[in-house]
Formats: C-alpha cells, sequence, structure tokens
C-alpha cells in the first residue's frame, strides 16, 4: 500500500485503519480497514473494506483470528485471498447443485412453454412457429413430454421416429421434429437451463430425398394464370412474380415499393431466407401488370400486397388450391414431391431457364441459392447442352 497513506491503530492486535478524505459514514470519517501477519515468514497486508459496508474492527479482527489459527493447524484458508477465492467456489457449487436439482426436475413441456415457445414465436416467422407447435403437440409432447428435461435419451427420441414412421409420415417431417427437439436443447443451454449434451446428437437423422421436382409446362402455367386473373386479382400478380421472377411467397408478400425499380426492371429483395439480400429482374409481363396494379391500389400501401385490412399475409390464399384442382394439376398423384403447390411456380421459372440453356451458375445466383449443389437438381433438364458438350471429343 502507498506509504503516504496514514493508517490508525485498533484496539485489536494487527487490525487498523484510514479515513476517507471527504466520504462520512454517520457523523464520523468512513474508515476503511485492513489486516497485517505473517504468512510463510512474510508480512502480508490484505484490505477488509469500509465501514460504509458494514466493516467493523472485531470483524477485521475475527477474519485474522480465523486465518491465524487455520496457520497453527494446518487448516484453510490462511490468507484473505485464499478465503475470498474459497467463498467464490462454494458459491459456484451451490450454483451447480441448484442447477443439477433444477434440471432433475423441470420436464421437456415445462421447459417449452416456459423458454422455449415464448422467444420461438416471437423471433420466427409464423408459418415456422405453427409447424413446430404443430410437431411439439402431435408427436414430441406426447413421448417425451412429462420426462425430465435432463432424463430424456436416445431411446426416448427413437419413439418419435417409431411413432412418426408408423403414421407414414415423411423423413423430412421427422427430420424437422429432431430438429424442433434439437433447438429447444440449444436455447436451453443459452439461457443456463441445462448443461448437459444434447440427446439429438446421437440420433441418426432419417434418409430422404424431400426435393420437389415437379415444374409446369409453358401450357399449364398459362392456364393456371388464366384461373387465377378470374378469380383472385392479387394471387395473380404475385404468382405471376413468382413464375417469372423465381421469388418465394415469402419473398414477395414482403416487397415494398421501393423495392420495385421499373426503371431498370429491377426488384430487391431484402432479407431473403438466407438472409442475403439480391436481385430479380422483371420480364416486360411482370412489368406491365405490377405497373397497373400500383394504379389500382394505394400507393403508400406497405407492403405491396397484403390481405383484408392492409394486414401482412401470412400464408397464401386457398385460392391457389382451388384452381390446381379445377385444373387437375394433382389428380392421381400420390408423391407430394410430383404435387404442385405455389412453391412449383419458383421451380418452373428455374427449370425453364436451363431447358433454354442458362447455366447452372446463373440460375444459382438469380434463385438465391446459397450453393451450386441446391441448383443441380435441374441439370438433368439441359440434356442437349450436355450432349453437345461431349461432342467436342468426335473432333
Amino acid at each position: 500500500m502507498a506509504s503516504n497513506i496514514k493508517w490508525h491503530k485498533t484496539k485489536f492486535p494487527g487490525v487498523r485503519y484510514r479515513e476517507h478524505e471527504t466520504r462520512k459514514h454517520g457523523i464520523q470519517p468512513d474508515k476503511y480497514f485492513a489486516i497485517t501477519y505473517k504468512y510463510e515468514g512474510k508480512t502480508k497486508t490484505e484490505a477488509i473494506g469500509w465501514s460504509s459496508n458494514g466493516i467493523k474492527p472485531q470483524i477485521a479482527a475475527n477474519i485474522l483470528s480465523e486465518l491465524k489459527v487455520n496457520q497453527t493447524q494446518g487448516k484453510f484458508p490462511q490468507t484473505l485471498k485464499q478465503k475470498k477465492e474459497m467463498a467464490t467456489n462454494h458459491l459456484k457449487e451451490k450454483e451447480t447443485r441448484e442447477l443439477a436439482e433444477k434440471e432433475k426436475g423441470i420436464t421437456f413441456d415445462e421447459i417449452w412453454s416456459q423458454f422455449y415457445r415464448p422467444q420461438a414465436k416471437s423471433n420466427k416467422a409464423a408459418t415456422s412457429w405453427k409447424r413446430e407447435e404443430s410437431l411439439h403437440r402431435i408427436w414430441i409432447s406426447p413421448a417425451i413430454g412429462t420426462i425430465p428435461f435432463a432424463d430424456v435419451s436416445a431411446i426416448d427420441l427413437e419413439r418419435i421416429k417409431t411413432n412418426m414412421a408408423k403414421k407414414e409420415r415423411s423423413p423430412r417431417s421427422i427430420q424437422y421434429a429432431l430438429a424442433t427437439v434439437r433447438q429447444v436443447y440449444n436455447v436451453a443451454k443459452k439461457m443456463d437451463l441445462f448443461n448437459g449434451d444434447n440427446p439429438v446428437k446421437k440420433i441418426k437423422m432419417p434418409k430422404m430425398d424431400n426435393r420437389r421436382t415437379r415444374f409446369l409446362s409453358e401450357d399449364e402455367a398459362e392456364q393456371l394464370l388464366e384461373i387465377l386473373k378470374d378469380k383472385h386479382h392479387q394471387l395473380y400478380i404475385i404468382a405471376l412474380v413468382s413464375i417469372y421472377g423465381g421469388l418465394r411467397a415469402g419473398e414477395i408478400v414482403n416487397l415494398e415499393w421501393k423495392d420495385l425499380n421499373f426503371a431498370e426492371g429491377m426488384v430487391l429483395i431484402r432479407d431473403s431466407k438466407n438472409t442475403l439480400s439480391r436481385h430479380a429482374f422483371m420480364t416486360k409481363r411482370v412489368k406491365k401488370e405490377l405497373r397497373e396494379f400500383r394504379r389500382q391500389t394505394d400507393p403508400t400501401q406497405k407492403p405491396v400486397f397484403s390481405a383484408q385490412k392492409g394486414k401482412k399475409i401470412n400464408e397464401v390464399s386457398r385460392s391457389f388450391n382451388e384452381a390446381v384442382d379445377e385444373l387437375g394439376l394433382n389428380v392421381g398423384i400420390d408423391d407430394r414431391r410430383q404435387k404442385v403447390v405455389f412453391h412449383t411456380l419458383r421451380h418452373t421459372f428455374a427449370s425453364w431457364l436451363v431447358q433454354r440453356g442458362t447455366p447452372l451458375y446463373t440460375v444459382a445466383k438469380l434463385m438465391g441459392h446459397s450453393t451450386l449443389a441446391m441448383t443441380e437438381r435441374y441439370a438433368h433438364l439441359a440434356p442437349d447442352n450436355l450432349r453437345a458438350a461431349v461432342t467436342v471429343l468426335d473432333n
């Protein structure tokens, strides 16, 4: 400690104090207490604290006495530093024990409802959250809901797989259910509610090829657009943008007028599925229809497309499925990958481009794919290009 500080003795040997220059504790100056003693042959001085924080000479003397007795008997702590470290470690051990006890009792469903559900509902898209909640209600909760969170095992999770497989749920749905469980454990760990291993790591995910491969022919697309134009004009525009721009439904319903550059024929897609913004391009037909739509709607409307009373569109209108049924596009088709849904329009955009010789890399950029592997599903649609590449060997 600094030599210019004036220390005062107390009636307790080894206990002294200094006074604060300005601060008072009651009517007297605030006092800072320290203890001085021998440890391993050296004089050691350690601070105890201020009287304003509850420290009194007797308390300092008791601490000093404890340390001296421990030195004599070979016990610990023998210094104030050791005493503080032991107190901190004891507190951590206590917290660990309490957490362990808490983990033993709280069930999976309690973690879900009290901690996971509130943050997921506020942070995720409505469609994603509704899917998770449905999987929890039908498959996850019946299997592991009442089991203590820390005790859920791989066997318990296999029960979810088995139950879903018996009801002929797709591998993708099973994978989604297990991924939801995994997210619950990840959130619990981040919130310090659980410190064990994520049990989903021990589960083998079902193999699958859940990619949709169906796309529309030009005749089918035109027939579908014509029906939509009569049934639901706004949905017709939305479908047109997807077929000729490759946009996802969620990207379209989030568009604002400021994102549409009619002069350049460009569409800015902000915060897409892969979190990166990108540009799409308007065909002459898309530009014409969007301009006409703007003239018919409130120019201040946000977003461009909205549900009744200006509310945000959360899902594609039933009119789309009605139009598909009217054309009979899904008659006799059991494989869901071959069924026509709204997302089929985006696949149609990519498929048409590849059929017309557009390089896969370009298609990937226009689609907003994060990897070229996602676009390779369309490679078989360019047989003439592939055949032409091999003919160079004939020369």
